[in-house]
């Protein structure tokens, strides 16, 4: 039986476009460069604390410098995000990682600070049969691992609010699933998020 893979999402980090809720308290440029920060800590967490493949899906297109640096610097599998929404977008990238590897998860990368143990927890969950999640300070979650990727844990679900992690635990029960919880972050959203953040994860404390 092959590792889990796990699939992380990230966007490109062009000024205007990532991170706008760091406004106004950074500008678009110094927001994108944050973001930018973020997706290649992440990249490097995983890749050093994640035994099977990793996987970098990324939206609009996979044409960005940093992406391609990425790609070729940590020998990650890089592929375009596919679907009309964040939850399609998941959903289809999850099910193309559970056919390359049994099965999948996967982690955004406003979570920088998320230590090796954390993942290597949620591995050995997933290498075990289990389901996983990692949730967020703000009631979503910041990594999901599925033994089958069910789309009814990802459609119509109410994206950006409060209530993603219970929805998603609420379908899940009516599924017969059950989901074993990683230990709560704080993922980095507004200028708030980085500065509190930044006090035990010291990389960051170069934007404060």
């Amino acid at each position: 039986m092959s590792q889990p893979e796990l699939i992380l999402f990230a966007r490109q980090p062009m000024a205007g476009q990532v991170k706008t809720r760091l406004q106004p308290g950074y500008s678009p440029e110094r927001a994108a460069e944050i973001a930018a920060f973020m997706i290649r800590a992440t990249v490097e967490l995983a890749v050093s604390a994640w035994p099977g493949e990793v996987s970098l899906y990324v939206s609009p297109d996979p044409d960005h410098p940093l992406f391609h640096e990425l790609a070729r610097e940590f020998h990650v599998r890089l592929a375009a995000q596919t679907g009309d929404d964040l939850g399609a977008r998941m959903l289809n990238a999850l099910r193309e990682g559970s056919e390359r590897n049994d099965c999948a998860a996967g982690m955004g990368c406003d979570v920088p600070q998320c230590g090796w143990d954390v993942l290597d927890q949620a591995n050995d969950w997933l290498a075990r049969g289990k389901n996983v999640l990692g949730p967020t300070e703000d009631g979503g979650y910041y990594f999901i691992g599925l033994q089958d990727a069910r789309p009814e844990l990802f459609t119509d679900m109410p994206w950006g609010g409060n209530q993603v992690l219970e929805t998603t635990l609420a379908r899940a029960e009516k599924l017969g699933m059950e989901f074993d919880l990683l230990k709560r972050l704080r993922d980095i959203d507004t200028a708030d998020d980085l500065w509190l953040v930044a006090q035990n994860y010291e990389p960051l404390k170069k934007f404060l």
